[in-house]
């Protein structure tokens, strides 16, 4: 892949700076001079990439062969990577809101933590987050009816409320703990914690074919979950597998062949989702 820089010539904008051309869809194909002069808005005012970041390397001629490194704390840049299709962005520390917003493909690696709203409405691709993400991470925006729709997103720390809420499709990881409200208004995807689960896990969760797994300590769950039975999913072998060998995440074989307390809900809403909780000892 050919790689273009992008080195912050300021820090700590209270502000944020909107950046959705900060995109392998929006960067390929420019020469260095046009990618400088590409649109942004910090706050009313519309200025250019070029005011806020030093660009060197080169420009791929389509989104599949661009690579964009981000050389540093921006977590003050918000939409990096917002509705990509292809290509690879690296941010090398935290990021800002919105990153990866409504993506169809493509692959975004951040080495730092994120804001609010980190893969809302993410369509496909795969977004990796080695520190902590924000709340509504792979949510809905407020007034759609559905939030995540397909691609995988991986949290090595925790995540915040409301992760999760309206997901349709797709695949959440979180290495840590969840905040409450993981899972609300879920109507589809899988959600994996392997940390601490928060109250009102999966909150009036509908679809069949809803799940979320907890490997850690769940704090409590909703009484409108049902208890259904302990068993040891065939399938669960398969997900621990591509975790493992996939993502690297080389603790999930340790629940290789373990039981699971399964819990529909949420009965509130009519829902017919399940919560599966491993067995201790």
């Amino acid at each position: 892949m050919m790689e273009l820089r992008l080195k912050p010539k300021v820090s700590g904008l209270t502000i944020p700076l909107e950046a959705e051309v900060i995109s392998p869809d929006v960067i390929a194909g420019k020469t260095l001079r046009e990618v400088e002069e590409l649109r942004v808005y910090h706050g009313n005012r519309a200025e250019t990439l070029g005011e806020y970041f030093e660009v060197e390397g080169e420009v791929a001629p389509n989104p599949e062969e661009q690579l964009i490194v981000v050389d540093g704390d921006v977590p003050w840049v918000k939409y990096i990577g917002a509705g990509m299709t292809a290509g690879r962005v690296v941010v090398r520390g935290d990021a800002g809101m919105h990153l990866g917003s409504k993506m169809a493909g493509g692959e975004i690696v951040v080495e730092g933590s994120v804001g609010d709203w980190a893969g809302a409405e993410m369509a496909g691709g795969f977004i990796r987050i080695r520190g902590d993400a924000g709340d509504l991470l792979g949510a809905a925006y407020r007034g759609s009816p559905e939030g995540m729709r397909g691609g995988c997103i991986y949290v090595e720390g925790s995540a915040g409320y409301e992760t999760g809420t309206g997901m349709r499709r797709g695949l959440i990881v979180i290495g840590g703990d969840a905040a409450p409200f993981t899972g609300a208004h879920m109507n589809g995807g899988v959600i994996f914690i392997f940390g601490r689960a928060a109250k009102r896990l999966g909150a009036q969760m509908r679809g069949n074919g809803s799940l979320i797994i907890c490997l850690g300590e769940v704090e409590e769950l909703l009484p409108t979950f049902v208890y259904d039975t302990t068993y040891t999913p065939t399938f669960m072998r398969i997900y621990l597998k591509t975790l493992s060998e996939k993502l690297g995440i080389k603790r999930a074989e340790e629940y290789i062949g373990r039981a699971f307390r399964r819990y529909r809900g949420d009965r509130a809403v009519g829902g017919d989702g399940e919560i599966l909780i491993v067995e201790r000892g």
